[in-house]
């Protein structure tokens, strides 16, 4: 088996913004399984060439990704669209970044890779109609952009503060 097919495979799905499932792996002319890449991927970690390959373990799969092209926090947004429920998966990216720099979280955003959510109205009402995700608030910018925010991490008028000037006063003042 040549590990440098392996890792071309897996740093070219990075590239291209995605996760490599075990699964996948096992149907690429390496024929191998999931078991024995994991394997090779441990000793791949160790090499200073490779030390970029790594792997995240699902309920069910195991996934395969270069450090190099996808950071942690875009590993996670892939892993959880693929072991998650959408509906947790935005809240949880919502609640991350109200607490982390803070800041409300652009609807746009579910509409762009790696949601591509054409539904976003129907999960947003989900979402704000949802018991376990109550801390989850819409707020909307003078020109009707929304924005979600966790109102553990911030507050109405601080969220509402940022989505407007990320919307519209950045733009009125050069």
């Amino acid at each position: 088996m040549n590990k440098e097919i392996l890792v071309e495979i897996i740093r070219e799905a990075s590239k291209s913004g995605r996760l490599i499932s075990g699964k996948e792996l096992e149907e690429k002319p390496l024929k191998l399984k999931a078991s024995k890449i994991e394997k090779i991927i441990d000793e791949l970690k160790i090499d200073e060439k490779t030390k970029d390959i790594d792997m995240i373990r699902g309920k069910v799969e195991v996934y395969f990704y270069s450090k190099d092209y996808i950071s942690n926090t875009y590993r996670d947004v892939l892993y959880n669209l693929k072991e998650k429920n959408i509906e947790e998966t935005i809240v949880e990216l919502v609640r991350m970044e109200s607490k982390l720099y803070p800041r409300p979280t652009s609807l746009e955003t579910f509409k762009l890779n790696p949601f591509n959510r054409k539904d976003i109205d129907y999960l947003l009402k989900k979402i704000l109609t949802t018991k376990e995700y109550t801390d989850i608030k819409s707020v909307e910018a003078s020109n009707g952009a929304r924005y979600l925010f966790s109102d553990i991490y911030m507050v109405l008028g601080h969220a509402k503060g940022l989505c407007e000037w990320v919307e519209v006063g950045q733009f009125e003042n050069p």
